[in-house]
């Protein structure tokens, strides 16, 4: 969603100056998106058990991939429009529309999220590349914890993206108008190739010293980065952002403060276990057995 609403704007397709322009394209490409999701989970799903799973669990996923991360999000919104309903405020959105965007989540994101994955699941999942031991393997004690360089290793991409996240934040809680998106997409850019470098990097790592548990590390080695964007936001709210006073202020700050935190761990962290997933394929698939 971000890449597709990214791109459209750098290439004038969205005024900068129009803020519903760019909320309604991040909305319409989030809801089409949907397929994706839901064939991108499935196929995950499968390559995982190889088929060793129920064939209708199918289903199962796609409904997760459609509701988990929108029902919090649906949640986190509902929760400060009915705070801004009861003390108000002209913020707060419509009945009206509030109804029409839960229509919208289920009567065009569920469904094309379940199509996707119905697709996926009657493509074949990818194959290993070698045979799997059905006994565990025993890992080496590690002299450091693999989750000290985790947490690390979020600098690293927080490093590409920190200054542009300054007028990011200027122009949603400021008011300010933001015009570089060429810029931005190639921020984006620097951030994906970031992302999957540090999880590679780690994920090598740990298969050096025998530990093959490396997929939730991968994510989070480069989902860790959405830790120092809440730490930023709450810089900036300290430092930055004098004019916000009151509770209701306050809470619609953190609210969508940690809301855009959990967005960017999903977003950085699937780069970086993507990226890992196939740096192993590649690694094992050039493996000579004789």
């Amino acid at each position: 969603m971000g890449v597709v609403t990214i791109l459209f704007a750098a290439l004038g397709f969205m005024s900068p100056a129009s803020r519903g322009a760019l909320v309604t394209g991040m909305l319409c490409s989030y809801l089409l998106l949907g397929a994706a999701a839901g064939y991108t989970a499935v196929r995950l799903w499968n390559t995982i058990h190889q088929g060793a799973a129920p064939s209708t669990n199918w289903k199962s996923i796609a409904w997760k991939s459609s509701s988990v991360f929108p029902g919090i999000g649906f949640a986190v919104f509902t929760s400060l429009n009915c705070l801004l309903w009861y003390n108000g405020s002209t913020g707060a959105v419509p009945f009206l529309l509030f109804l029409i965007l839960i229509l919208l989540w289920f009567f065009v994101s569920v469904p094309l999220t379940l199509i996707g994955g119905l697709i996926a699941s009657r493509v074949k999942p990818i194959e290993y590349p070698v045979k799997t031991n059905k006994i565990s393997r025993h890992v080496p004690a590690a002299q450091c914890s693999p989750w000290l360089f985790v947490g690390v290793a979020g600098t690293l991409p927080f490093g590409t993206l920190f200054i542009e996240l300054f007028f990011i934040m200027s122009s949603i809680w400021l008011g300010r108008v933001y015009y570089v998106f060429g810029f931005l997409l190639l921020v984006l850019g620097l951030l994906v190739a970031v992302c999957a470098e540090v999880s590679v990097v780690l994920t090598y790592m740990g298969l050096c010293v025998e530990d093959w548990r490396w997929w939730w590390r991968a994510f989070f080695a480069s989902g860790s980065v959405a830790a120092y964007v809440l730490g930023y936001a709450v810089y900036y709210l300290v430092f930055d952002l004098h004019s916000l006073s009151g509770l209701v202020s306050a809470a619609l700050y953190v609210g969508y403060s940690l809301l855009m935190a959990g967005a960017v761990m999903l977003a950085t962290g699937a780069v970086g276990l993507a990226a890992s997933f196939w740096f192993v394929y590649y690694l094992f698939s050039t493996v000579k057995l004789e």
